[in-house]
């Protein structure tokens, strides 16, 4: 399974540290990823218009591995009129176990 999500030159460089996601001090208490790359790009889209700071810089392709994706706590949600998937900074450690590479693109 692939999973999307637009992030900050401030994510991207956390994200460097090691590889993980984890939430930061003043930030949403969770991540939340779309399940197609179409619906990111009209996301990424929209929070150019609506001017969101810290401005989307980057998109990262996370590859997830099925079978231990189907044993984590995560939320369904609709954002922005697209399926994606929301996890919880508690449950963060146990999907970064599941993922198995991550590719970053400059927007």
């Amino acid at each position: 399974m692939i999973l999307y999500r637009a992030i900050s030159d401030a994510e991207k460089e956390d994200l460097g540290i090691d590889q993980k996601f984890r939430t930061q001090i003043n930030t949403l208490e969770a991540k939340q990823f779309f399940r197609s790359e179409i619906a990111l790009w009209e996301y990424i889209q929209l929070a150019s218009i609506r001017q969101f700071i810290p401005p989307y810089t980057y998109t990262v392709s996370v590859f997830i591995d099925d079978h231990c994706f189907e044993n984590l706590t995560y939320e369904q949600q609709v954002l922005d009129g697209h399926e994606a998937i929301s996890i919880e900074s508690n449950h963060l450690y146990n999907f970064n176990k599941c993922v198995n590479f991550i590719e970053v693109y400059v927007i």
